[in-house]
């Protein structure tokens, strides 16, 4: 004869098993998603991040010895963090952006001889980087927020200072 009592006891650890097994799966594969959406995060802010010093760069180098910016790379990097950025992140490159287009183009044509209107438009560009930076930093949980850009520049030219070739 059989003993249902074994069979249903050990029917129902069979189960509660299989729950557990279905459910530590979905949880890793939820966990492990989240952690590829943040690596890929990370590395498109990395991307604007880097893009941006070197568009900067371009724009001066232009203006100061001639020949245009590339531009492909920055729109690949805004393109990968309009993919996978949040809203904060992409508002905040899209800002970056609008400066680099509304003022590239009085340097790049070598409209502008004058240092004083390059200050000016470096620190806006410095200042939009400095807020992507914090808006992902508070995006990936990296901390708190940064007072200064990655870029350790000297001062613009003057009576006291030699030229500044680096931007």
């Amino acid at each position: 004869m059989i003993d249902w009592q074994v069979v249903v006891s050990s029917a129902g650890s069979v189960l509660v098993t299989l729950s557990g097994v279905v459910a530590g799966a979905v949880l890793a594969n939820r966990s492990q998603k989240q952690h590829r959406t943040r690596d890929r995060q990370i590395d498109a802010c990395a991307a604007v991040v880097a893009e941006s010093t070197r568009v900067q760069i371009a724009i001066r180098r232009a203006w100061k010895e001639g020949g245009t910016v590339d531009w492909t790379a920055w729109n690949i990097a805004l393109g990968t963090i309009w993919l996978v950025g949040k809203p904060p992140m992409v508002s905040a490159a899209a800002r970056m952006d609008e400066i680099f287009w509304r003022y590239s183009a009085q340097f790049t044509r070598r409209e502008s001889a004058d240092e004083g209107a390059w200050g000016t438009v470096r620190d806006l560009m410095e200042a939009a980087r400095l807020d992507f930076i914090n808006v992902a930093r508070d995006m990936s949980e990296a901390g708190g927020p940064m007072s200064e850009v990655p870029v350790r520049r000297p001062p613009l030219p003057g009576p006291s200072g030699p030229p500044d070739s680096s931007g």
